[in-house]
């Protein structure tokens, strides 16, 4: 099975839709790794066999975010993505409430490119010793922004909507303009770019995390795929199937206090039960 072929052929008609590749991609490996009797994960690499996950903490009054993390606590995740953007001030709040709260889980906030520079920095010195990193503090087109935010900032910074692919990935990396960068297979166009994305990223001994959007199981199988192939994947974020109702797609993994743990399913390691 040419891979490289076909999936060049197909960007050649689908380059302004990433996640139609996305699709066609996923495909061709799954059927890549059924046909080789071995979990997709292991063909990739097989670095290791499991990650540990984010669970994401989404916008809410500060007490109900409080009593949303504290609950997840209890389902066994130790690493909380909070997200923010809208109110500086008050995410600032809603970490600290969180972290008092919880005070030995590892914390992240997610800005979603809500943040003005000045802002982002007002943020990251205010929860300097609370957070493990902070995401897309600017708008996605304010690289300028974002490289300011970075040279400056206590804290780790990541790029998420400002990566959309393997060449907005060598931009970033080549002007050091974050600490990290966020791949998302649906927006980056399936596992051979967020492959490529990583291997970009660990040319200039920067890491990466998996990430995802509200997403079937299914894609998630193939997030944890590409995290658990690459020493370089330092973060997993990887519980948008959580949120969705009626999933038609059921995990072949296994989600044990925060921890993804792969099977041993040949190809994605998913099933899929209609009706």
């Amino acid at each position: 099975m040419n891979i490289e072929f076909s999936l060049d052929e197909l960007a050649s008609r689908a380059r302004a839709t990433p996640s139609a590749m996305c699709a066609f991609d996923l495909a061709f490996h799954d059927l890549l790794s059924l046909a080789a009797g071995m979990p997709l994960y292991r063909i990739l690499g097989g670095y290791r066999n499991r990650i540990q996950t984010s669970v994401t903490i989404p916008i809410a009054p500060v007490n109900e975010n409080v009593k949303m993390a504290c609950e997840r606590a209890n389902q066994g995740f130790r690493m909380l993505k909070i997200k923010g953007g809208l109110d500086p001030e008050e995410d600032v709040q809603r970490v600290q409430a969180i972290h008092r709260a919880l005070p030995n889980h590892i914390l992240r906030l997610d800005a979603d490119g809500g943040y003005s520079v000045q802002h982002a920095l007002d943020v990251a010195r205010a929860l300097e010793n609370v957070l493990e990193m902070l995401e897309q503090p600017t708008p996605a087109d304010d690289l300028t922004g974002l490289r300011r935010v970075k040279e400056i900032s206590p804290i780790p910074v990541l790029a998420d909507q400002s990566l959309t692919g393997p060449a907005s990935a060598l931009k970033l990396v080549a002007n050091r303009m974050v600490d990290g960068l966020s791949i998302k297979l649906v927006t980056c166009g399936g596992l051979r770019n967020a492959r490529q994305i990583d291997a970009i990223a660990r040319a200039a001994n920067m890491t990466t995390m998996i990430s995802c959007f509200i997403e079937p199981a299914l894609l998630i199988s193939a997030g944890l795929s590409v995290a658990l192939s690459s020493p370089n994947v330092a973060y997993g974020d990887l519980d948008g199937y959580l949120d969705l109702i009626n999933d038609p797609s059921k995990a072949g993994f296994i989600l044990e206090d925060g921890w993804l743990i792969a099977s041993d399913v040949p190809g994605l390691g998913y099933t899929v039960e209609l009706g």
